[in-house]
């Protein structure tokens, strides 16, 4: 008989005694014990061995699993949280620059108001690039009465940054 197939029959017959069963009316007509020689328990031992280990395996996989789901569910809860704070953090954004824009609209419309020769003086004393997004909210009839106003040199950084001079 091929060893492989004597093997795999031993350790059938293996399982079969431990888990406390017979095999069919042959062996349970007999009122004889059965015999196993020490290579075929020593394969039985193997077999139960390996069995716990593959239990045991089984259960840490469990445990891992379970692990893992509920560190996926704390994520998933933190990004949650996240995602809201981020919401929130752009609508205070948004109302902040709203509250930006309109205080901005409001200085344009009194600097529009005011008179050129009394608004040059203190255009003069700001950034340029903070006179050139001053001008460009403005009309360009009021522009062009407030630009012959400023220092002359202001004048012409201005006008470059403005694009009306290359």
């Amino acid at each position: 008989m091929n060893i492989y197939l004597r093997q795999s029959i031993l350790v059938l017959f293996g399982v079969v005694i431990m888990q406390g069963y017979w095999v069919g009316p042959v062996i349970a007509a007999r009122k004889e014990p059965v015999k196993v020689s020490s290579q075929e328990a020593r394969l039985m031992l193997q077999f139960k061995e390996r069995e716990d280990s593959l239990k045991a395996r089984e259960q840490a996989l469990d445990k891992k699993e379970q692990d893992l789901a509920l560190v996926s569910k704390e994520v998933d809860d933190k990004l949650v949280v996240l995602i809201s704070l981020q919401e929130d953090l752009q609508n205070k954004l948004d109302e902040l620059k709203k509250i930006k824009d309109k205080r901005f609209s409001d200085l344009i419309k009194v600097y529009s108001a005011m008179s050129a020769s009394k608004l040059a003086p203190l255009l003069n004393l700001m950034e340029d690039d903070e006179v050139s997004e001053v001008l460009r909210a403005m009309k360009t009839d009021i522009v062009a009465k407030i630009v012959p106003k400023l220092d002359q040199e202001k004048a012409v950084r201005v006008s470059k940054i403005l694009g009306m001079i290359k």
